[in-house]
């Protein structure tokens, strides 16, 4: 049996959405709550939701033993599908997902596995069931569960690591052994792909929501317009993160990149303004460079959200993937200690530049430090 909290952690899984509609039987419902006085709660802490995920910061679970507290993901989903903005919609799929991967960490084996079982029907379960693991054949002794591998094939291949691929994992009797990091990745996974692919009839907002709406509209408006891509010249290549200069030099020398590298490679220059060809001119000296295969990739992460392309990773994100120099130790800018995405780091360097400011000291005096190595 799953706690309130946990109810409110996880909204896509049977109990909770069972919870939400024991308080708003239907979209109507949950209308007329909202637009009552009281409803004003429900909006604030559903706006505050949608500003996390706008702004990539972290969704906090509001539970004040009020059961409008079910209602607030449900309102936060509202507010995005009325602006029918797709980015908007990413945003707040990616946030949600993580949100469940952190707190998936501090769950039971036993209330994951009810999770899976009860919220996708997913066939999971321990590894070696009520064998010991320490009899388990040596293989296996690294893995917590195993699961039915038309439930793996569900996810994994939007995962773009070697070890997703199913060639490379041990299939027994039609299961899959997974790790419990790889397993809550499935999980959170699988409820942003339900984010996305999930639709709503928006009816008639009540004024309260509409302007909660409306200003959210104006806010991501500002945003969008700040993150456009910038245009590349050759000049500013210097403007590059130690990060990206470190891939570029690579791949420039005809050495062979990570997966991870050369995605955040060809998403950092394509998200900069250089075209598909010119990315795949950058890549073309490496000895496993396939020119059929390097054209889809590239064509695939310019062409992601209806031509928005993908982003490149965040550091924390290149940091966890060993690709953050500064992390390891082997360079250093004070410029990463107060930016956290590589895109920011190259839009204030390529303004130094361009502004020709080779003091660096106003780092400290405009902004506050979002890093430490």
């Amino acid at each position: 049996m799953a706690t309130r909290l946990q109810l409110l952690r996880y909204p896509f899984s049977r109990e909770a959405r069972q919870a939400m509609q024991r308080v708003a039987r239907d979209l109507g419902t949950l209308i007329n709550i909202v637009e009552a006085q009281e409803g004003n709660y429900v909006i604030r802490e559903a706006t505050e939701r949608v500003y996390a995920a706008l702004n990539q910061e972290e969704i906090v679970t509001v539970n004040t033993n009020d059961d409008r507290d079910f209602l607030i993901y449900s309102t936060a989903r509202l507010i995005v599908e009325k602006l029918g903005d797709n980015r908007l919609k990413e945003y707040q799929a990616e946030a949600e997902s993580k949100a469940v991967n952190k707190h998936l960490g501090n769950e039971s084996d036993d209330f994951v596995m009810h999770l899976c079982r009860t919220s996708f029907d997913w066939d999971v379960e321990r590894v070696g069931g009520s064998t010991k693991k320490s009899a388990l054949p040596d293989y296996l002794q690294r893995f917590d569960f195993q699961m039915s591998f038309i439930n793996f094939l569900e996810i994994a291949p939007r995962f773009h690591a070697d070890e997703w691929k199913l060639v490379n994992r041990i299939v027994e009797r039609g299961k899959v052994p997974v790790r419990g990091s790889e397993l809550r990745r499935l999980i959170s996974e699988k409820f942003k792909i339900l984010i996305l692919n999930s639709t709503l009839s928006v009816p008639t907002l009540p004024r309260n929501l509409s302007l909660a709406v409306q200003q959210i509209e104006s806010d991501l408006k500002v945003k969008l317009k700040r993150s456009e891509p910038i245009k590349f010249t050759e000049k500013t290549v210097t403007a590059f993160p130690p990060c990206i200069t470190a891939m570029h030099q690579t791949a420039l020398e005809g050495k062979n990149l990570s997966h991870h590298a050369r995605f955040t490679l060809a998403s950092f220059l394509l998200k900069i303004g250089m075209s598909e060809d010119e990315v795949l001119g950058i890549f073309k000296s490496a000895p496993d460079f396939v020119r059929g295969l390097a054209e889809y990739q590239v064509r695939h992460i310019a062409s992601k959200s209806g031509g928005e392309g993908y982003t490149p990773p965040a550091c924390r994100n290149l940091r966890g993937n060993g690709l953050c120099p500064v992390y390891q130790g082997t360079t250093f800018d004070p410029l990463c200690e107060y930016i956290v995405h590589p895109l920011g780091f190259y839009e204030t360097r390529a303004w130094e530049i361009s502004k020709g400011v080779k003091s660096h000291s106003w780092y400290a005096q405009k902004r506050k430090k979002l890093q430490s190595f």
